[in-house]
Protein backbone atom coordinates (compact mmCIF):
# COMPACT_ATOMS: atom_id res chain seq x y z
CA UNK A 1 0.00 0.00 0.00
CA UNK A 2 1.11 3.87 -1.21
CA UNK A 3 1.54 5.75 2.07
CA UNK A 4 -0.50 9.16 1.81
CA UNK A 5 0.68 12.39 4.15
CA UNK A 6 -1.43 15.12 4.31
CA UNK A 7 0.36 18.45 5.19
CA UNK A 8 -1.70 21.20 6.08
CA UNK A 9 -1.27 24.30 7.32
CA UNK A 10 -2.64 28.32 7.48
CA UNK A 11 -1.84 30.84 4.96
CA UNK A 12 2.09 31.76 5.33
CA UNK A 13 2.58 28.85 7.72
CA UNK A 14 5.77 27.30 6.16
CA UNK A 15 4.35 24.24 4.48
CA UNK A 16 6.68 24.47 1.39
CA UNK A 17 9.68 24.99 3.43
CA UNK A 18 8.98 21.63 5.46
CA UNK A 19 8.12 19.82 3.00
CA UNK A 20 11.29 20.56 1.04
CA UNK A 21 13.35 19.17 4.08
CA UNK A 22 10.95 16.48 4.59
CA UNK A 23 11.03 14.80 1.21
CA UNK A 24 14.63 15.09 1.63
CA UNK A 25 14.85 12.76 4.47
CA UNK A 26 12.42 10.10 2.95
CA UNK A 27 14.77 10.78 -0.47
CA UNK A 28 17.65 9.66 1.73
CA UNK A 29 15.59 6.57 3.05
CA UNK A 30 15.33 5.48 -0.36
CA UNK A 31 12.04 6.04 -0.93
CA UNK A 32 10.26 7.38 -4.18
CA UNK A 33 8.23 9.91 -3.63
CA UNK A 34 5.39 12.61 -5.55
CA UNK A 35 4.45 15.78 -4.07
CA UNK A 36 0.71 16.18 -4.99
CA UNK A 37 -0.14 20.03 -5.13
CA UNK A 38 -3.65 20.80 -4.40
CA UNK A 39 -4.70 24.17 -4.94
CA UNK A 40 -7.72 26.37 -5.86
CA UNK A 41 -5.50 28.36 -8.92
CA UNK A 42 -4.95 27.45 -12.33
CA UNK A 43 -1.21 29.20 -11.79
CA UNK A 44 0.35 27.38 -8.71
CA UNK A 45 3.45 29.33 -7.67
CA UNK A 46 4.53 27.29 -5.04
CA UNK A 47 4.50 24.11 -7.21
CA UNK A 48 6.81 26.00 -9.81
CA UNK A 49 8.98 26.48 -6.40
CA UNK A 50 8.46 23.00 -5.47
CA UNK A 51 9.67 21.31 -8.71
CA UNK A 52 13.08 23.63 -8.83
CA UNK A 53 13.47 22.70 -5.18
CA UNK A 54 13.17 19.28 -5.68
CA UNK A 55 13.82 17.88 -8.52
CA UNK A 56 16.01 14.83 -8.67
CA UNK A 57 14.32 13.97 -5.45
CA UNK A 58 10.42 13.53 -5.87
CA UNK A 59 8.35 14.21 -8.82
CA UNK A 60 5.33 17.08 -8.43
CA UNK A 61 2.29 16.87 -9.51
CA UNK A 62 -0.77 19.80 -9.32
CA UNK A 63 -4.60 19.55 -9.30
CA UNK A 64 -6.10 22.41 -9.99
CA UNK A 65 -8.96 24.37 -8.68
CA UNK A 66 -12.76 24.53 -9.30
CA UNK A 67 -15.63 24.18 -6.95
CA UNK A 68 -15.41 21.31 -4.54
CA UNK A 69 -16.86 18.37 -6.24
CA UNK A 70 -14.67 19.61 -9.09
CA UNK A 71 -11.61 19.66 -7.01
CA UNK A 72 -12.61 16.31 -5.56
CA UNK A 73 -13.03 15.01 -8.64
CA UNK A 74 -9.69 15.63 -9.96
CA UNK A 75 -7.63 15.06 -6.70
CA UNK A 76 -9.30 10.97 -7.33
CA UNK A 77 -8.14 11.09 -10.79
CA UNK A 78 -4.59 11.91 -10.40
CA UNK A 79 -3.95 9.65 -7.76
CA UNK A 80 -5.61 6.48 -10.05
CA UNK A 81 -3.07 7.98 -12.50
CA UNK A 82 -0.38 7.86 -9.94
CA UNK A 83 -1.68 4.44 -8.20
CA UNK A 84 0.37 2.25 -10.89
CA UNK A 85 3.61 4.44 -10.64
CA UNK A 86 5.65 2.83 -8.18
CA UNK A 87 5.80 5.13 -5.65
CA UNK A 88 6.43 4.33 -1.60
CA UNK A 89 4.78 7.78 -0.27
CA UNK A 90 2.63 10.53 -1.43
CA UNK A 91 2.86 13.75 0.17
CA UNK A 92 -0.51 16.02 -0.69
CA UNK A 93 0.06 19.76 0.59
CA UNK A 94 -3.56 21.72 -0.36
CA UNK A 95 -4.42 25.37 -0.24
CA UNK A 96 -3.81 27.03 3.38
CA UNK A 97 -7.57 26.58 3.12
CA UNK A 98 -8.72 23.30 3.03
CA UNK A 99 -10.85 21.00 4.65
CA UNK A 100 -9.32 17.77 5.59
CA UNK A 101 -12.22 15.76 5.75
CA UNK A 102 -12.02 16.12 1.98
CA UNK A 103 -8.88 13.86 2.11
CA UNK A 104 -10.49 11.19 4.77
CA UNK A 105 -13.29 11.24 2.01
CA UNK A 106 -11.43 10.56 -1.36
CA UNK A 107 -8.66 7.53 0.23
CA UNK A 108 -11.37 5.53 1.51
CA UNK A 109 -13.49 5.26 -1.59
CA UNK A 110 -13.15 2.62 -4.17
CA UNK A 111 -10.47 2.08 -6.34
CA UNK A 112 -8.20 4.26 -4.31
CA UNK A 113 -8.70 2.18 -0.51
CA UNK A 114 -6.80 -0.80 -2.38
CA UNK A 115 -3.83 1.36 -3.69
CA UNK A 116 -3.31 3.73 -0.42
CA UNK A 117 -3.54 4.27 3.08
CA UNK A 118 -3.06 7.22 5.04
CA UNK A 119 0.01 7.92 7.08
CA UNK A 120 0.40 11.41 8.27
CA UNK A 121 -1.74 13.97 8.94
CA UNK A 122 1.04 17.02 9.79
CA UNK A 123 -0.45 20.47 10.92
CA UNK A 124 2.03 23.52 10.12
CA UNK A 125 1.31 26.39 12.45
CA UNK A 126 3.32 30.20 12.29
CA UNK A 127 5.11 30.26 15.83
CA UNK A 128 4.18 34.29 15.73
CA UNK A 129 0.37 33.65 15.09
CA UNK A 130 -1.94 36.54 14.91
CA UNK A 131 -5.31 37.18 16.38
CA UNK A 132 -7.63 35.69 13.48
CA UNK A 133 -11.29 35.80 12.39
CA UNK A 134 -14.12 33.21 13.32
CA UNK A 135 -13.95 31.64 10.41
CA UNK A 136 -10.29 31.74 10.20
CA UNK A 137 -9.71 30.15 13.44
CA UNK A 138 -12.60 27.19 12.46
CA UNK A 139 -9.95 26.51 9.60
CA UNK A 140 -6.71 26.43 11.39
CA UNK A 141 -8.49 24.62 14.26
CA UNK A 142 -10.03 21.84 11.84
CA UNK A 143 -6.51 21.03 10.80
CA UNK A 144 -4.48 20.78 13.99
CA UNK A 145 -7.44 18.81 15.35
CA UNK A 146 -6.70 15.70 12.99
CA UNK A 147 -2.89 16.23 12.93
CA UNK A 148 -0.78 13.61 14.60
CA UNK A 149 1.99 15.99 14.80
CA UNK A 150 1.91 20.17 14.76
CA UNK A 151 5.10 21.51 13.30
CA UNK A 152 5.59 25.07 14.74
CA UNK A 153 7.38 26.84 11.89
CA UNK A 154 9.73 29.92 11.97
CA UNK A 155 10.80 29.29 15.80
CA UNK A 156 14.02 31.03 15.88
CA UNK A 157 12.14 34.33 15.01
CA UNK A 158 9.53 34.26 18.05
CA UNK A 159 9.65 35.12 21.43
CA UNK A 160 8.78 32.63 24.23
CA UNK A 161 5.48 35.10 24.63
CA UNK A 162 5.07 34.74 20.95
CA UNK A 163 5.01 30.71 21.39
CA UNK A 164 2.73 30.61 24.70
CA UNK A 165 0.35 32.66 22.67
CA UNK A 166 0.10 30.54 19.56
CA UNK A 167 -0.28 27.80 21.96
CA UNK A 168 -3.06 29.18 24.18
CA UNK A 169 -4.75 30.43 20.68
CA UNK A 170 -4.39 26.87 19.19
CA UNK A 171 -6.11 25.52 22.77
CA UNK A 172 -8.78 27.75 22.70
CA UNK A 173 -9.59 27.27 19.04
CA UNK A 174 -10.11 23.74 19.23
CA UNK A 175 -12.21 23.82 22.37
CA UNK A 176 -14.64 26.66 20.81
CA UNK A 177 -15.24 23.82 18.06
CA UNK A 178 -16.11 21.33 21.31
CA UNK A 179 -12.62 19.15 20.36
CA UNK A 180 -11.33 18.14 23.78
CA UNK A 181 -7.69 17.57 22.33
CA UNK A 182 -4.96 18.38 24.55
CA UNK A 183 -2.40 19.62 21.86
CA UNK A 184 0.90 20.78 23.77
CA UNK A 185 2.26 16.82 23.94
CA UNK A 186 1.91 16.67 19.94
CA UNK A 187 3.68 19.89 18.78
CA UNK A 188 7.48 20.25 17.47
CA UNK A 189 8.82 23.85 18.55
CA UNK A 190 12.71 23.66 16.93
CA UNK A 191 14.06 26.42 14.60
CA UNK A 192 14.82 24.80 11.00
CA UNK A 193 18.40 24.20 11.75
CA UNK A 194 18.12 21.94 14.87
CA UNK A 195 16.25 19.34 13.03
CA UNK A 196 17.69 15.55 12.70
CA UNK A 197 16.65 12.60 10.79
CA UNK A 198 15.02 11.14 14.15
CA UNK A 199 12.43 13.89 14.47
CA UNK A 200 11.44 13.43 10.67
CA UNK A 201 11.50 9.81 11.66
CA UNK A 202 8.92 10.55 14.47
CA UNK A 203 6.81 12.76 12.27
CA UNK A 204 6.94 10.06 9.39
CA UNK A 205 4.95 7.91 11.91
CA UNK A 206 3.09 10.01 13.45
CA UNK A 207 -0.40 8.80 11.91
CA UNK A 208 -3.35 11.14 12.76
CA UNK A 209 -5.98 12.02 15.27
CA UNK A 210 -9.92 11.06 14.87
CA UNK A 211 -11.94 12.93 17.44
CA UNK A 212 -15.29 15.01 18.01
CA UNK A 213 -15.18 18.38 16.05
CA UNK A 214 -18.25 20.70 15.49
CA UNK A 215 -18.11 21.35 11.50
CA UNK A 216 -19.53 24.97 10.39
CA UNK A 217 -20.12 26.44 6.82
CA UNK A 218 -17.82 29.07 5.22
CA UNK A 219 -19.31 30.57 2.32
CA UNK A 220 -16.86 29.35 -0.86
CA UNK A 221 -16.45 33.43 -1.63
CA UNK A 222 -15.07 34.20 2.05
CA UNK A 223 -11.64 33.08 1.70
CA UNK A 224 -10.19 34.36 -2.02
CA UNK A 225 -7.31 33.86 -4.31
CA UNK A 226 -6.81 37.09 -6.91
CA UNK A 227 -4.62 36.56 -9.56
CA UNK A 228 -3.07 39.64 -11.12
CA UNK A 229 -1.12 38.90 -14.62
CA UNK A 230 1.76 40.63 -15.95
CA UNK A 231 2.38 42.62 -13.31
CA UNK A 232 5.23 45.23 -14.44
CA UNK A 233 6.50 46.51 -11.27
CA UNK A 234 10.28 47.25 -10.09
CA UNK A 235 11.11 45.25 -7.18
CA UNK A 236 11.20 48.45 -5.25
CA UNK A 237 8.19 49.75 -6.15
CA UNK A 238 6.62 46.28 -5.29
CA UNK A 239 8.04 46.26 -2.25
CA UNK A 240 6.17 49.54 -1.25
CA UNK A 241 2.74 48.37 -2.79
CA UNK A 242 2.81 45.01 -0.90
CA UNK A 243 3.42 47.36 3.00
CA UNK A 244 0.01 49.94 1.53
CA UNK A 245 -1.44 47.02 0.80
CA UNK A 246 -1.46 44.84 3.88
CA UNK A 247 -2.01 48.50 5.73
CA UNK A 248 -5.32 49.07 3.50
CA UNK A 249 -8.42 47.69 5.65
CA UNK A 250 -10.39 48.88 2.39
CA UNK A 251 -9.17 45.80 0.17
CA UNK A 252 -9.82 42.88 2.61
CA UNK A 253 -8.30 41.06 5.46
CA UNK A 254 -4.73 39.77 2.98
CA UNK A 255 -3.18 37.12 4.38
CA UNK A 256 -0.59 36.29 1.95
CA UNK A 257 0.77 37.53 -1.38
CA UNK A 258 3.50 36.01 -3.56
CA UNK A 259 4.31 34.99 -7.04
CA UNK A 260 7.09 36.47 -9.51
CA UNK A 261 8.54 39.77 -10.80
CA UNK A 262 11.11 40.17 -13.06
CA UNK A 263 13.76 42.74 -13.21
CA UNK A 264 16.58 43.18 -15.64
CA UNK A 265 16.19 39.64 -16.90
CA UNK A 266 16.41 38.15 -13.48
CA UNK A 267 13.35 36.50 -12.10
CA UNK A 268 12.43 37.34 -8.20
CA UNK A 269 10.14 34.88 -5.99
CA UNK A 270 8.10 37.21 -3.96
CA UNK A 271 6.49 35.97 -0.88
CA UNK A 272 4.69 38.38 2.35
CA UNK A 273 2.57 38.17 4.85
CA UNK A 274 1.87 41.18 7.41
CA UNK A 275 5.16 40.62 8.81
CA UNK A 276 7.29 39.44 7.00
CA UNK A 277 8.58 40.15 3.14
CA UNK A 278 10.77 37.65 1.54
CA UNK A 279 12.36 38.58 -2.38
CA UNK A 280 15.06 36.26 -3.60
CA UNK A 281 16.31 35.53 -7.04
CA UNK A 282 15.15 32.45 -8.55
CA UNK A 283 16.33 30.54 -12.07
CA UNK A 284 12.63 30.39 -13.58
CA UNK A 285 8.75 32.33 -12.96
CA UNK A 286 6.08 33.86 -14.69
CA UNK A 287 4.47 37.23 -14.45
CA UNK A 288 2.30 36.93 -11.81
CA UNK A 289 0.99 38.12 -7.80
CA UNK A 290 -1.11 36.22 -5.96
CA UNK A 291 -3.22 37.81 -3.50
CA UNK A 292 -5.18 35.21 -0.44
CA UNK A 293 -7.24 36.33 2.23
CA UNK A 294 -10.71 37.03 3.65
CA UNK A 295 -13.10 39.30 1.81
CA UNK A 296 -10.86 41.07 -0.64
CA UNK A 297 -11.55 43.91 -3.18
CA UNK A 298 -10.82 42.82 -6.54
CA UNK A 299 -11.06 46.42 -7.88
CA UNK A 300 -9.13 48.14 -4.88
CA UNK A 301 -6.12 45.61 -5.05
CA UNK A 302 -6.25 46.18 -8.75
CA UNK A 303 -4.81 49.67 -8.28
CA UNK A 304 -2.18 49.01 -6.66
CA UNK A 305 -0.68 45.94 -8.77
CA UNK A 306 -2.11 46.49 -12.20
Amino acid sequence: MIQVDLITGFLGSGKTTFIKKYVDYLWRQHLRVAVIENDYGAINVDRMLLSEALEGKADVEMVIGGDKDCRIRRFKTKLIAMGMQGYDRVIVEPSGIYDVDEFFDVLHEAPLDQWYEIGNVIALVNSKLEDLSKQADYVLASEVAYAGKVVLSRVDEATKEDIKHTLSHLQLALEAHHSKRDIEKDVIMKSWDEYRDEDFDDIMHSGYQLGVFYKQFIDDDYFRSLFFLNVHLSLAMLKDRIMQIFNDPEVGRVMRIKGFVCENQQWYEVNATADDLNIEAIHDGQEVIIVIGEQLDEEKLGHYLK
